[in-house]
Order: structure tokens, then sequence, then C-alpha cells
């Protein structure tokens, strides 16, 4: 998503740790507020370690490209080894990040009742409903 999606996201779960009632307005057409304000906030806070996971893919790529674009042919050097090593932990991590979006996302349209056409995914469900709703 883009930077604005990433900043509304961190505003509201600062917000939902601030007042938990912060949302309550929001979620109370879907049941009862209470009961959701925890799922609400497993998906902000899934959904901002995904953020910043990609970030973080994304700079260990542009650390890689930057290096390997003035490294000699040959074997690679210890640094270059040590940031590809790096990437890959990144990515895993990215994926991890992704996959409990994922989960989250399902829960969040579950408990919410939303409802979901067949070309949409759950994360995309919960993506449009957070850009709504949340800002």
């Amino acid at each position: 998503m883009t930077d604005l999606f990433a900043a509304t996201v961190a505003a509201a779960l600062s917000r939902l740790q601030t007042d938990p009632s912060a949302f309550d307005t929001v979620l109370a057409p879907h049941g009862e507020a209470g009961a959701l304000r925890p799922t609400l906030q497993a998906l902000l806070e899934t959904r901002q370690l995904a953020l910043k996971a990609d970030a973080d893919v994304g700079l260990v790529a542009d650390m890689l490209r930057r290096d390997q674009k003035f490294a000699p042919p040959g074997r690679p050097s210890i640094h270059l080894v040590q940031l590809r090593k790096q990437q890959a932990t990144a990515k895993q991590a990215a994926m991890i990040a992704r996959q409990a979006y994922g989960r989250a996302a399902q829960d969040f349209v579950r408990a919410l009742s939303l409802k979901i056409t067949p070309r949409l995914t759950p994360i995309a469900v919960a993506d449009r409903w957070m850009q709504t709703q949340l800002g």
C-alpha cells in the first residue's frame, strides 16, 4: 500500500491503544464493539508489521543493488554475502508477517460478517474497510 495508508494504520493503532473505545462507533453496526475491539487491534498490529517488513525488504534490496553495482566480477565479497543473507531473512520475515496479516484479516472479516465476493480476498476486504472507515 501507500505511505499514506501506513500512516493511517499507525495513527489508528496509536489511537486505539490510547483510547480503547475510539472506534466503537465504527464497530457498533457490526455487533458488540467491545468484543470486536481485539480483532481490530490484531488487524492493525499485523498490518503495521507487514508494512514494516515490506519496507525492510525494500531497504535491504536497495543496499544490495547499490553495492553489487560496483563489485568486481568473480567471487562475491563477504559484505555482499552478508547482505544476501540479510535479504533472505527480511524476505522470510515479510512472508511470515503477510501470513499473520492474512489470518488477522480473515478473523476480522468473519467477526464483522463482511461480505466477500468471489473475486476479493479477506485481505482486500479488510484493507478496503480500513481505508473507508479509519481514514
